[in-house]
């Protein structure tokens, strides 16, 4: 529950000949993952049936291809067979699969030329409709003429006029075919002798030439018929084509579902990798398994397998801690809090799995920050009301709204009004002191708490000197409780006594100690690093402390929103009262509720998850038979 379940490595020594088999049984069974072998093993030096492997890629390959050709979605009910296939039997859906994509290859390439033709004659057919108001052979205008020069081209509508009038100056005319998103689609007509003085003008009107394609040749009302009978022949070539398809669905789509099943009984030999190791026709495999399931995983291997088989498990040394998966199961209400976790990282194997920890403590501080009965009762209710786009995170807005609504009933404070029913508790702006008090002390327990657990793990992976000497250790809780103590002291008393000045010297002189300890550079650069890192510690402490009162902060100021939207609201008549009054409350609910969230997993993460939790371990990744895997397509 804190901790990620107890793991084996478990060593398997099978028959080559059944490794195929052994894939299938272990990819069903779901709690096997693979380890690649870290040292060479003399006795057994060859990594076994590549070319199965090699077929198994091919075939799936083609298969993928062909699923994303068809448009096919397979049957979502899975017959896989009980026994992974052959060799030859992969071979012989190979080349089936390889046949099946050679047709559709050739029908996809059609596909794209044909889809490469409609989009040009479409654009053809725009080009023209700019043309059609020319009673004239477009041909003539992309000619060559011995004394007289034309141009088409496009320029801004606002220069026509001018440009008019100035080409006129010259003896070239302007006529106008079409207007289009602010452009002018002209032809200019003139002699070839003033060609010179042409393009000073043009070049001042910003004139962009453009040559009419060949495919234009001819009267438009001609052409533009030549295009519509070019686009329908297409259209029907395009129709022939899906129909083809469709046939093929309907002649292969058995087979082809057959083929996923098939390639699904054969994926689990490739998910071994570097796990994998034979010589002759003894096999080695690697990896690991939950410890509460050896006992069934032996008793599988041994009735699923014809040959002799004989598992190996032992417990995780020393050496092997960093290569142990993580394997952390919880329910399916925690899930998106644990995706909120994982943004962190992963808990190391036998590190403290902070889910819980961060769900509890996510919970209370946003109540705590957003407390108010209305508000959550909105929170509470939005999963309920939209649950295809608010589904996925139902639990933490459900979990949200219950405690901003347990915050409200102490509040007392419903969509911001603060005199419909009595506070449990009090008010937050009647005494804003207490609620930073209650935040500070909130804000000890939280650092206490993750420093506690950061020393559990640091016993637990065997650093001693560590879990006690360091600045997040025995040492430096001690040094931040003598840091409390005495600015408790010093506020209630004006001085601090001497017991606790020696605790805080000598947790300080422990912590420099050890840092000291493990500095490995010159005195000088030594020196100068500890004491660095010491006010670093000591700063940290009071830092992290005083972060926590914006818990307080964020709690007042939600009050303070409120009451400067009855503020605005009071100022308009009783419709705009109740206008403001709504709009105002969909104001602090979306968007001060999206900067309470930010503001609580800032806490989490950097007074919090940065203390205790490393983070870097590895997910447990059995191996498994999933479609989704197999077409590389998304759950």
């Amino acid at each position: 529950m804190f901790t990620p379940t107890p793991m084996r490595h478990v060593g398997i020594s099978l028959l080559s000949e059944e490794l195929t088999q052994a894939g299938l049984l272990l990819a069903r069974y779901g709690y096997f993952a693979p380890d690649p072998l870290q040292e060479e093993m003399e006795h057994l030096p060859h990594q076994p049936q590549q070319a199965y492997a090699s077929c198994f890629e091919s075939a799936r390959s083609h298969l993928q291809k062909i699923l994303d050709f068809l448009e096919y979605k397979p049957k979502s009910a899975q017959d896989i067979p009980k026994r992974a296939p052959t060799l030859e039997q992969l071979q012989a859906l190979e080349t089936w699969l390889e046949t099946i994509w050679r047709q559709c290859s050739s029908r996809a390439e059609s596909s794209r030329r044909l889809e490469e033709s409609l989009r040009d004659t479409r654009h053809l057919e725009g080009l023209l409709h700019s043309y059609r108001s020319l009673n004239l052979d477009l041909g003539m205008l992309r000619r060559e003429y011995r004394f007289l020069n034309i141009l088409t081209g496009t320029i801004p509508q606002e220069n026509s006029t001018r440009l008019r009038e100035a080409i006129a100056m010259i003896g070239y005319t302007l006529t106008e075919v079409s207007r289009y998103e602010g452009l002018l689609h002209i032809v200019i007509a003139g002699l070839k002798e003033k060609e010179q003085n042409l393009k000073t003008v043009l070049k001042a009107a910003d004139f962009h030439p453009f040559t009419l394609p060949e495919a234009l040749s001819g009267h438009p009302e001609k052409v533009a018929q030549q295009l519509r009978e070019q686009e329908q022949k297409i259209l029907r070539e395009q129709r022939r084509l899906r129909l083809a398809v469709q046939k093929s669905i309907e002649a292969h789509g058995q087979r082809l579902d057959q083929a996923i099943q098939t390639l699904l009984a054969a994926s689990g030999f490739p998910q071994f990798g570097q796990s994998l190791r034979s010589r002759g026709g003894l096999a080695y495999i690697s990896g690991w398994a939950p410890a509460r399931k050896i006992s069934a995983l032996e008793t599988l291997l041994k009735q699923g397998l014809q040959g002799p088989v004989i598992l190996e498990h032992h417990q995780p040394d020393a050496r092997e801690q960093h290569r142990v998966p993580s394997h952390i199961h919880h329910a399916a209400w925690l899930q998106p809090f644990t995706a909120l976790v994982r943004n962190f990282g992963i808990p190391r194997y036998r590190e403290i799995d902070p889910t819980w920890f961060f769900t509890i403590s996510f919970i209370i501080m946003f109540g705590m920050m957003f407390g108010d009965l209305g508000h959550g009762a909105v929170l509470f209710l939005a999963p309920w009301l939209w649950p295809g786009k608010l589904g996925r995170i139902r639990s933490v807005l459900v979990a949200a709204g219950l405690s901003s609504m347990t915050f409200g009933a102490l509040y007392g404070s419903l969509f911001g009004y603060e005199h419909l029913f009595p506070a449990l508790w009090m008010p937050p702006l009647s005494d804003p002191a207490l609620m930073l008090e209650v935040a500070f002390f909130w804000g000890v327990g939280f650092i206490f708490l993750a420093s506690l657990l950061n020393i559990r793990n640091d016993l637990v992976e065997n650093r001693i000197a560590r879990a006690f000497f360091d600045s997040r250790g025995i040492a430096g809780l001690l040094l931040y409780l003598s840091i409390l103590l005495g600015g408790w002291q010093w506020f209630d008393q004006g001085s601090v006594d001497i017991g606790n000045r020696l605790l805080f010297l000598l947790s300080l002189a422990t912590v420099l100690g050890y840092k000291w300890s493990q500095q490995r550079s010159a005195f000088g650069e030594r020196l100068l690093v500890v004491a660095i890192e010491g006010f670093e510690t000591f700063m940290n402490y009071i830092s992290n402390t005083l972060s926590f009162l914006r818990v307080a902060a964020f709690g007042l100021n939600h009050v303070a929103l409120s009451i400067a939207v009855f503020a605005l609201a009071d100022m308009l008549g009783n419709t705009g009262y109740w206008i403001t009054v709504v709009l105002g409350n969909l104001f602090i609910l979306i968007l001060e509720g999206a900067i309470v969230v930010i503001q609580v997993l800032r806490l989490e993460y950097y007074e919090g998850f940065s203390r205790f939790f490393r983070g870097d371990g590895r997910e447990f990744r059995p191996m498994r038979l999933s479609a989704n895997d197999l077409l590389n397509t998304k759950t």
